[in-house]
């Protein structure tokens, strides 16, 4: 049936450029650690049987679990607040909740570094109360799991109240025939919501797992800080790739998990559920409801950054720091406006065959669509190193950076065709079928039709991929050309190095292209509406 809306041609164009950007490079990669592996066990069976990645497992999998709490810990009680019927103002709770996934995980552990300094307001209070001894600090696992929580808890808070909008309150009613409300909670909305409950804590643990530049920062060593180091300072691509094994299997595992789950669901809802469905109401609580995100925000968003705030001193020295990164900035929104428009182009056909498509085949290309999501951005880093090491003229031509741009289509294409591809799921099909007649050619479908019906989720796959470019550090710091820096790359390195005027200058500077996305994004779904 897909195909014969569109020509073939569209989608094997589409599905070559995805897999040559998001699955190949891996794959490259682990097709050449096996051979190396039969021809010469010895030197990869040395790096994966070190008792060092017992350790790295061992950290890695403990700062995953506890940022995974905290972030449930946050993200329970808010997403029954998205959810409930009767919550006012939903349009700006939902903006609270969504600027801390989209700010960079390290741009927000930076702001706590600022927050949370020596001499801030916090620690000094602290140690006039309980002594000069006293102080917080975010230079730890438990640090590194506060602040990678505090960025990835609204994926818990969004996923789950999708879940809720669509609990049936005629389930309800009969559980409640037979037991009480607490017994109705756990007996019937709790079962209904757990697929949409086990997704989420399984994508914060696949986005905690696959995060450099967070514990990077921090100085706490885990797989992606290791596979980095063993790249970049030692030069042992072979240890490299070996490392990332157990990470990769670990990242597939959860994402089969999650699938599993889900299956057809959908994983965001922020339409009014009908009055079949949800019996979530807050009633006399929504007072109290609204201060809790209220606080919520100012304690994850407003307080660490009113801090980065502080550091940048005077208008002056924010004009000479943004002049100074003016190459970074160029450079990144090149790349965000080209991946972006690529990435949605790639989208199109494959969202709406595997909205429209059924087989194995569309079975199989619904799990590798997830894959880019769950493998982490430095392994098709390294895989494009790999690959384009078979061609090392393109390599050392490429001086403005398009082995990263693929990289950035790799990782954020899929992004985009999940978004789009829950856009065709819930279009009606009749309307294209009948607006079809009078448009024989499928480019006259494509402008007529697609795109005005799925023109909020092409501005929101196209918003969602440039903030993901604007903040992505994992493939970037390993194909970056010499010379040339993105925002993030500039941004880590001031962190590490303790520029911190120039570097809080740059973080807000992040931090308002975000929120200004957001904004539009989420004033384009309330026209659509």
């Amino acid at each position: 049936m897909a195909f014969r809306y569109q020509p073939r041609v569209l989608y094997i164009t589409a599905l070559a450029i995805f897999i040559l950007c998001a699955i190949a490079p891996v794959a490259y990669m682990l097709a050449q650690f096996g051979f190396g592996l039969a021809t010469n066990p010895s030197s990869a069976a040395s790096v994966l049987l070190d008792t060092r990645q017992l350790v790295l497992l061992g950290r890695s999998l403990a700062i995953a679990l506890l940022a995974t709490l905290i972030a449930l810990a946050i993200g329970w009680p808010t997403a029954f607040i998205l959810a409930a019927k009767d919550t006012p103002c939903r349009g700006l709770l939902y903006f609270f909740v969504l600027v801390p996934l989209l700010v960079p995980p390290y741009i927000m552990s930076g702001a706590w570094i600022h927050l949370l300094s020596p001499g801030s307001f916090i620690n000094s209070t602290l140690a006039s109360v309980f002594g000069p001894g006293t102080k917080l600090t975010v230079f730890s696992t438990a640090g590194c799991a506060w602040c990678l929580a505090v960025s990835f808890f609204p994926i818990i808070a969004i996923v789950v109240a999708a879940g809720l909008a669509t609990v049936d309150r005629n389930l309800d009613d009969i559980a409640r025939l037979s037991t009480g409300r607490w017994g109705t909670f756990y007996h019937s909305t709790l079962v209904q919501i757990l697929p949409h409950l086990t997704a989420s804590i399984c994508l914060v643990m696949i986005f905690v797992l696959g995060r450099y530049g967070v514990p990077s920062l921090l100085g706490v060593n885990t797989y992606p800080v290791e596979i980095f180091a063993r790249f970049s300072a030692f030069y042992d691509e072979n240890a490299a790739v070996a490392i990332s094994l157990p990470l990769m299997l670990l990242v597939v595992v959860l994402i089969l998990i999650q699938r599993r789950f889900m299956r057809n669901r959908y994983y965001v809802s922020i339409t009014p559920s009908s009055e079949t469905g949800n019996p979530i109401r807050l009633r006399g609580l929504n007072p109290y409801a609204i201060g809790f995100v209220a606080i919520l925000f100012v304690i994850t968003t407003v307080l660490p950054f009113a801090s980065v705030i502080a550091y940048t001193e005077s208008p002056a020295k924010i004009w000479s720091s943004l002049q100074s990164a003016g190459g970074s900035i160029t450079t990144t929104t090149i790349l965000a406006i080209f991946a972006a428009l690529i990435s949605t182009a790639v989208a199109l056909p494959i969202g709406r065959y595997l909205a429209t498509g059924k087989g194995r085949f569309a079975g199989m290309l619904d799990v590798l669509c997830w894959l880019p999501i769950a493998i982490p951005g430095t392994m098709i880093g390294l895989g494009i190193v790999r690959i384009s090491g078979l061609v090392p003229a393109v390599r050392n031509a490429d001086s403005f950076g398009i082995l990263l741009l693929l990289a950035y289509i790799g990782m954020f294409s899929a992004f985009a065709i999940r978004i789009l591809e829950a856009s065709y799921r819930r279009a009606d099909p009749n309307v294209a079928e009948s607006a079809a007649l009078d448009c024989p050619r499928w480019y006259q479908r494509l402008f007529y039709i697609d795109l005005p019906i799925h023109s909020p989720a092409i501005a929101a796959s196209m918003i969602i991929v440039a903030v993901l470019v604007v903040g992505e550090l994992n493939a970037t710091v390993l194909l970056i050309p010499p010379g040339s820096e993105t925002l993030a790359v500039t941004i880590d390195n001031l962190l590490h190095y303790g520029a911190n005027v120039k570097a809080s200058v740059l973080c807000l500077t992040e931090v308002v292209f975000v929120i200004l996305a957001l904004g539009v994004g989420l004033f384009i779904w309330k026209r659509s509406r």
